[in-house]
């Protein structure tokens, strides 16, 4: 087997010769220099050629040598700058370099004694041969002179090659003609390849074009029908079997497919002993509140969707099995700030049921914070102000998209991402579970008590019903038919029946690898389970990203093309309750992940037709921002009012951007929690985006997590023509295919240092405000604040230097080698993960890495920048305030460190942008 080795190889260090001799295409007709290795004549021999014509002349030399023992995995390639010093010899010198043969043997040093022994040797073989061949005298004249022939020719060929390769400079020096980079930042510090590549930008805008008139919006509908056909929870039969078959439907559209398994603690309710609430009488009868049961509502069609009894089932995952019996406390939505204000009222929550309603935070976070003040149970229900705004029982489901009286959402409680007993680790079957269900409660990881979710049909009961203090502020009072109280002495009963049991997960990967670099992966994510059938969510994502594949796969074939980057379609299992199947993957695949991929999308359901809602990081912000300038709008209020595009509808719904000064960007949120996008970025520092469609500029998605996300609704009430979830589809490919496409990855760097700039001016207000600036003492707060200004600084001048590069190479107005490409795909994509500290933002937080981006501490929904140093001051607040001195100095610590380790990110990321090394 013969395999070459091309000087360009060893400068990008390939892990392994190629399996077929490589040729070079070499168009400007340079010379082209390499090794030819026999396996098994154990013969080196390189050579040059040169080509004026297409007759191309060579400079062989041939070397014999034993293979070493050594197997440390290194060769010997021939360097073409030790030909050009050798004025003597065209006889190329063997000299050590890194590079792995396919046989993991190292092949010996030869110097120049070692080469004319050799040399000497073969020649002496050679005279051999033709005195034993050579019978017939009058042959020996004949050889003579073709020798003579042949060697003139060579001294010829030669002469001509060295006039042509030194006519305008030394072989060992690559000319600007030949570079052709129009960077002089590259030149002065190594040579590059000489072939140069330049952004295509009508190739690109062909291929978008296409893309996006290759959906079929039918398709979307018709894979809603199927994903919704029965209740589907994770860990269940019905989960498996839409799992299979999202594997075969990616098979049959040409992706490679693969499935991963984890074994996970899940809960459920007993669905034939359903939740029930109840109070006592003056008699000290039990009288029924809630039977844990929600109603059948809608035409026909809609009510055989719901015919599965296990729909009607009101239950929270992870809530306690058990009974709890006491007086209630109204607690609004249970946010910090609410219980306050009912600790500044002197109401205790000792031995209390809490009734609480939706929204504000995450569920999980209202539970805990009452159990952390003794609350015995809690009750969460949605309140007509919230979710059926028009306080009118004609204009909600099915009449409209409102939440009915009977409508209870569902959800998990976990405190945590991921499986709860194996933290920080794949859940497979070599792991060892460090954390008990027991241990896991006593934290409060998962709650303690007994929790029930409820609609407002039942929740009025228990407001009618109780005859305390009345609420003193207006923003505490809903929409329901009752007096709003804070308290009562009326006793209730909250009974539970759940039960937690370890089920096996699959996620479902399809991955379409790319042209040029396979090693770097853009990843669409997207979940398939649901707490009942989940037309909404997470269906409508579901239905949209299966066509996507169907479209990138038939347009590949169809024009023969693939992106340069690798395109995974990632199907995560069980992200309902607590976003596991993607957490499990992500702690599974941590080390690759961290090398090569490049960024994550993420679609977690569509709900509307009117504007999309976006979380990202700065470094996606213009990417998105060009995506939907490519997206027709669906919504067609928007097209008579003149917002023909998605980013039209955008902006104006949106105006207000993240970069101050900058109204090209519209509004983007801070990523937090809330779907699976969460852990890629926290945890990894994989920059991600989430993308919704919603309606604006009133939120209408209220039957969410209830019975009635069914394919009639979507048909009927949400996305009739399915014209949004086409025109997310579209959004989400382009934004994909341009990620993966581009030749510099189309991150923009300056827009990070911008909206750090901004968020470190803010979050230094906040701080005085609270006081932090005195205890740290003024001196050395202003000392630390300096640093960090002067390092935002240093940092913005790169990001500024490398944004120009990016935006050249795009754009179309410079080429770069394929070395230099290389070099700044590597610092872009690094970029975000220099401000991931690995010890977690402090030591209560460690699965939170990522120092700027992170979920509040008390609202694991929403995002927040620098929680490591925000967390910890509001702590070190309270602490102070109450007069904990010894827990206020612990938090004042935390936020000198917590300084240090984000001044720290900020003076890795300069140093991963620098183009100069760090050295």
């Amino acid at each position: 087997m013969i395999r070459t080795v091309t000087y360009e190889d060893s400068l990008v260090l390939n892990d392994a010769f190629d399996d077929e001799q490589q040729t070079s295409n070499d168009d400007d007709k340079e010379p082209f220099h390499g090794s030819v290795y026999d396996d098994e004549a154990a013969t080196l021999t390189s050579f040059c050629i040169t080509s004026n014509d297409e007759s191309p002349s060579r400079s062989i030399s041939d070397s014999n040598f034993p293979r070493s023992t050594d197997t440390s995995k290194s060769a010997w390639i021939a360097d073409r700058q030790q030909l050009d010093n050798d004025s003597d010899s065209p006889t190329w010198h063997l000299l050590k370099r890194p590079h792995y043969g396919t046989n993991g043997l190292e092949y010996p040093l030869l110097n120049e004694n070692r080469i004319e022994g050799h040399r000497a040797k073969v020649k002496t073989n050679e005279l051999k041969n033709k005195e034993s061949g050579i019978s017939s005298g009058f042959l020996l004249p004949l050889l003579i002179s073709a020798v003579f022939v042949l060697s003139l020719t060579a001294i010829i060929l030669l002469i001509t090659v060295i006039v042509l390769t030194t006519k305008n400079g030394r072989i060992s020096e690559i000319t600007d003609a030949n570079c052709s980079t129009n960077i002089p930042r590259f030149n002065a510090n190594y040579k590059p390849f000489r072939q140069t590549m330049w952004q295509n930008l009508q190739q690109h805008s062909d291929i978008s074009r296409k893309l996006m008139s290759s959906f079929r919006p039918m398709n979307i509908r018709d894979n809603i029908r199927w994903l919704s056909e029965k209740v589907h929870v994770a860990g269940t039969p019905e989960n498996a079997h839409i799992m299979r078959r999202l594997a075969e439907q990616y098979e049959s559209y040409g992706y490679e497919v693969k499935t991963y398994d984890y074994k996970v603690l899940l809960s459920y309710p007993i669905y034939d002993r359903p939740n029930r609430i109840e109070y006592s009488d003056e008699s000290g009868e039990w009288i029924e509140v809630s039977n844990g049961l929600g109603e059948r509502l809608g035409p026909e069609e809609a009510k055989l969707q719901q015919a599965d009894p296990r729909g009607l089932v009101y239950w929270t995952a992870y809530s306690q099995n058990g009974t709890a019996e006491g007086s209630i406390v109204y607690a609004n939505y249970g946010t910090f700030d609410d219980y306050s204000q009912l600790d500044k009222l002197g109401i205790s929550l000792n031995g209390k049921i809490v009734l609480c309603r939706y929204g504000g935070i995450f569920r999980g976070d209202k539970v805990q914070m009452a159990e952390d003040r003794g609350a015995i149970g809690v009750i969460i229900y949605n309140d007509p102000f919230d979710y059926a705004k028009d306080n009118n029982a004609n204009k909600t489901f099915p009449d409209r998209v409102w939440m009915p009286p009977s409508g209870a959402q569902r959800g998990t409680l976990l405190k945590t991402d991921g499986d709860p007993e194996t933290p920080f680790f794949p859940s497979k079957h070599y792991t060892y579970r460090t954390e008990r269900e027991d241990q896991l409660r006593s934290r409060r990881i998962m709650p303690n008590v007994p929790v029930m979710p409820i609609g407002y049909r039942d929740a009025v009961k228990i407001m009618q019903n109780l005859d305390g203090p009345l609420v003193p502020w207006s923003g505490w009072k809903g929409n329901m038919n009752a007096t709003y109280r804070l308290t009562g002495s009326t006793r209730f009963r909250l009974s539970v029946n759940s039960v937690t049991s370890r089920r096996t997960i699959t996620n479902v990967i399809a991955t379409m690898r790319g042209s040029d670099e396979p090693d770097r992966y853009v990843l669409f994510g997207n979940h398939f389970d649901a707490w009942i059938q989940g037309a909404i969510d997470p269906n409508s994502g579901t239905a949209t990203l299966l066509e996507m594949a169907r479209v990138l796969s038939s347009v590949s074939r169809e024009i023969k093309w693939r992106p340069r980057r690798t395109i995974m379609f990632c199907q995560w299992d069980a992200e309902e309750f607590g976003l596991i199947g993607s957490s499990e993957w992500v702690e599974e695949f941590m080390k690759p992940l961290q090398q090569r991929a490049v960024a994550m999308i993420n679609v977690d359901n569509i709900n509307g037709n009117t504007t999309i809602s976006v979380k990202a990081v700065p470094l996606l912000y213009r990417a998105i921002v060009d995506a939907t300038a490519k997206t027709p709008s669906p919504s067609s209020s928007g097209h008579r009012a003149g917002r023909m595009t998605v980013l039209d509808s955008w902006k104006f719904y949106y105006p207000k951007g993240p970069v101050a000064g900058d109204k090209s960007i519209p509004g983007i949120s801070i990523p937090g929690s809330g779907s699976d996008f969460q852990r890629f970025i926290s945890y990894l520092g994989i920059p991600i985006a989430d993308i919704k469609f919603e309606c604006a500029p009133v939120y209408s998605y209220m039957v969410y997590h209830s019975m009635y996300e069914i394919p009639w609704t979507v048909e009927n009430l949400v996305d009739k023509d399915f014209a949004a979830m086409s025109a997310v589809g579209r959004l989400w490919l382009e934004l994909g295919r341009n990620l993966a496409d581009s030749i510099i990855i189309p991150f923009n760097v300056l827009d990070y240092s911008l909206m750090l700039n901004d968020g470190v001016v803010k979050m230094i207000h906040q701080l005085e405000h609270i006081g932090i600036n005195f205890a740290i003492g003024k001196t050395t707060f202003t000392s630390m604040i300096g640093n960090m200004r002067d390092a935002l600084k240093r940092f913005q001048s790169s990001a500024e230097s490398m944004q120009h590069i990016i935006h050249s190479v795009n754009r179309g107005q410079e080429a770069v080698t394929i070395r230099q490409a290389e070099m700044l795909n590597n610092r872009v994509q690094n970029l975000e993960r220099a401000f991931i500290f690995e010890q977690g933002i402090y030591a209560e937080r460690t699965q939170y890495r990522h120092l700027v981006f992170t979920s509040s501490e008390h609202n694991d929904y929403s995002g927040v920048l620098f929680a490591g140093i925000m967390d910890p001051a509001i702590r070190w607040r309270n602490a102070y305030a109450s007069g904990d001195l010894s827990r206020a100095n612990h938090w004042l610590e935390t936020v000198k460190i917590s300084f240090t380790k984000l001044q720290y990110a900020i003076e890795s990321a300069i140093l991963t942008l620098n183009l100069q090394g760090f050295y």
